[in-house]
């Protein structure tokens, strides 16, 4: 897979990734950090997002990506151990809100690496506003929520929120594939519905009109509604904002159903399982988009040595999408435990103050409400049968 991407509007560069990793001891009566018997000072991070259930795969890449990043810094032997502790949701706003007591009242976590969607991180984040738990997201896309909760501004992403990705989309709908006959379909969650009410927003101020908006149940096996209506609209693209596993069978039904348009989706779906749930013949062709970056095999520089250092660290497994932006997200953590911001206060005003962290997935740095100042949007392809580089 090339390492090179078309970028629509809004394009930023790659940068060398800087890991400022020198060790600091943190003081004894700090409430949130403990004494090793070997005489480390202990603090945690968490993961919190899906690792089982129909969305587990970009949880993982998720998990993994961190993971990767805090054995890299525990092997360097310092006097501060980060232990990753891994909180599994489900990708369901309900299970987010059942299983968040048990880190935010472990005081030894001082900081989230998620909440991985966008659902979930509504539903909990005006408890970690109340607890001074900072988290930065590596995926979670929904335009509203840095209005959640405003108080002790503890949200924060580094990725371009749904008002970014639909306007992307929407201007490779009407200017690059000159659409004249769209189709918008949402799988109704939180993500799914602003992307595609984003993505309409833009194909409509470029004079073009979205023929039929409809939802579909994702929980759902039989997408015979929103295929009969799809069809009935005779649409030359179809779009569709939602998550991998439902976006791989809408198309393979949309297929099946005789529909052929060309069919574009957002960051939810670029997954291998989007290829997996629709088959490689029925996936082939369709465009996927991201305002994240994607580590391959072909990839050169820091992405290539990530690549190199998540397949070391995950039993040869291939980071996938939101692993860059996670290993990222791990690093600017571990930049301020390393600064001595061993407590929930400390880290919140670390992140808070952060000017700029060069990653490998971008250059990040944060506006005042925590949405990532420069953003950038790539598609991907379907090519015989593997994700690859729009060109």
């Amino acid at each position: 897979m090339s390492s090179r991407k078309r970028r629509l509007q809004f394009g930023a560069g790659f940068f060398a990734l800087v890991l400022v990793l020198a060790a600091c001891s943190s003081s004894k009566n700090n409430t949130s950090t403990s004494s090793g018997s070997n005489g480390t000072t202990e603090v945690s991070l968490a993961y919190v997002g899906p690792l089982t259930g129909d969305s587990a795969n970009l949880g993982i890449n998720i998990r993994d990506g961190a993971k990767t990043a805090i054995d890299a810094y525990n092997k360097k032997g310092g006097k501060i151990h980060v232990t990753l502790k891994e909180f599994d949701t489900k990708g369901d706003p309900a299970q987010a809100t059942t299983v968040k007591d048990s880190y935010i009242n472990d005081k030894s976590i001082i900081g989230v690496i998620g909440p991985a969607f966008s659902g979930e991180t509504k539903a909990v984040l005006p408890s970690y506003d109340e607890a001074g738990l900072v988290m930065i997201s590596s995926s979670a896309t929904n335009t509203q929520l840095p209005t959640v909760a405003t108080n002790k501004h503890v949200f924060h992403r580094v990725i371009a929120d749904d008002s970014f990705q639909g306007k992307g989309i929407g201007d490779y709908i009407t200017d690059t594939l000159k659409s004249k006959s769209i189709v918008v379909v949402d799988d109704n969650s939180e993500y799914g519905k602003g992307l595609a009410d984003d993505t309409t927003k833009e194909i409509q101020a470029k004079g073009q009109q979205v023929a039929k908006r409809l939802s579909v149940d994702p929980k759902s096996q039989d997408f015979s509604a929103a295929v009969n209506d799809a069809k009935a609209a005779n649409p030359d693209v179809i779009m569709y904002a939602g998550y991998y596993q439902e976006a791989g069978r809408l198309r393979k039904q949309l297929k099946d159903g005789g529909v052929n348009a060309q069919f574009i989706s957002g960051d939810g779906s670029l997954d291998p399982g989007f290829i997996a749930a629709a088959g490689p013949d029925a996936a082939e062709g369709a465009l996927l988009s991201c305002p994240c970056n994607l580590a391959t095999e072909t990839s050169t520089g820091p992405l290539g040595d990530f690549f190199k250092a998540y397949q070391a660290d995950n039993n040869n497994a291939v980071p996938g999408t939101y692993s860059p932006e996670a290993f990222d997200v791990a690093n600017i953590f571990l930049q301020g435990i390393d600064a001595g911001n061993t407590d929930r206060a400390k880290m919140l005003s670390f992140v808070n103050g952060l000017t700029t962290y060069t990653g490998i997935s971008k250059t990040i740095s944060f506006e005042s409400n925590g949405n990532l100042k420069t953003p950038s949007l790539f598609v991907f392809t379907v090519q015989n049968g593997k994700l690859t580089a729009k060109q």
